[in-house]
């Protein structure tokens, strides 16, 4: 069974509807700027990056604006991807700019056409990424991705605005700003971008072989959106008997931060498990398991509980207070 398909039941079963979703925290007065830029100002790249990466700003803020630009206004080519054309080798910056559909070179051309023109050192990547449609175990014969670097304060940050604009979920793509993607770290990189490049490779802190990246379960990136620390998914994978990582509802982590959870997919009957985390978007954080409905102890937000599991489905949820909706966060199989 696909895992999309098996994904559609899980909601179905629980009667489960998604909260909105999340917008990007922090920045708020640069994210304003970005997202309010008029369309006298989106003609050109020239004039583009001079409205939203003015000398005022900081590095960060000109690279962070830019990111907040194109993910707002350039939507992800999803006929392309799903059709296996996921490069675009001819594509430029100015084609992006008119059309504001493309894939990953677009996403990052555009960038770096941004960047350099607001002053910004920046760089394009080229590599292997493991993302929704990529089999585990995939050994990749071609780049199948493309990303920026950007120098700030003598280091370079990563960059990927074509993940940071959105995903595909269920064969459709959903727009949503993610700055998981902006600068991110190489303790969750390392599970989800390989540069070919040994350079930027070393450049970035990524030690492993393509081997070994290969090798490598595919890790949902909405385990890093929820607050789990890379080294966290690496100590899970490397204890004995793993048979996977929780499944995780990705789109619904608005709001939470995972101080600690069972991070593997198939737990024991009768064993305590200890879930503690920060759910200030949520009025309760429930468990569904074995017929029974659980709220987990929470004070001021902070959800802090044993759980001892029956067999069978394991559904940790959360009713969002604006609508008092319940909305599916983890699912676990009790054995």
């Amino acid at each position: 069974m696909s895992i999309n398909r098996w994904l559609r039941m899980v909601a179905a079963a629980w009667l489960l509807l998604s909260g909105p979703l999340h917008a990007a925290e922090g920045r708020d007065e640069v994210t304003r700027h970005a997202l309010e830029a008029p369309a006298a100002a989106e003609q050109t790249v020239a004039g583009l990056a001079r409205y939203l990466a003015p000398p005022s700003f900081s590095v960060e803020d000109r690279a962070w604006s830019i990111f907040v630009w194109i993910g707002d206004r350039i939507l992800y080519d999803v006929d392309a991807y799903l059709s296996g054309r996921v490069r675009d080798a001819t594509v430029t910056a100015e084609d992006v700019l008119k059309r504001r559909v493309t894939v990953c070179d677009g996403y990052a051309r555009l960038y770096a056409a941004l960047a350099r023109a607001a002053g910004l050192e920046v760089t394009i990547i080229e590599g292997y990424a493991k993302a929704y449609g990529v089999a585990e175990q995939t050994v990749f014969s071609i780049p199948n991705h493309a990303w920026n670097l950007v120098l700030r304060d003598g280091r370079w940050d990563v960059i990927d605005p074509t993940w940071g604009a959105g995903y595909v979920f269920q064969d459709r793509y959903v727009k949503q700003l993610d700055q998981l993607f902006f600068q991110s770290q190489p303790e969750e990189l390392k599970f989800t971008h390989w540069p070919v490049d040994a350079k930027w490779r070393h450049t970035v802190g990524l030690k492993l072989r393509k081997d070994e990246f290969e090798a490598q379960p595919r890790v949902d990136p909405g385990l890093f959106r929820a607050g789990v620390k890379g080294g966290a998914v690496s100590a899970a994978i490397g204890q004995p008997g793993y048979r996977g990582l929780v499944t995780v509802f990705e789109q619904n982590h608005r709001g939470l931060v995972v101080r600690s959870i069972p991070l593997t997919q198939f737990l024991r009957a009768g064993q305590p498990y200890f879930f503690q985390m920060l759910a200030r978007s949520f009025d309760e954080v429930v468990i569904m398991n074995g017929g029974r409905v659980v709220a987990l102890a929470a004070r001021d937000g902070e959800v802090q509980d044993e759980f001892l599991p029956l067999p069978g489905s394991l559904l940790v949820a959360g009713r969002l207070k604006e609508n008092g909706r319940l909305t599916g966060l983890f699912q676990y199989t009790v054995e």
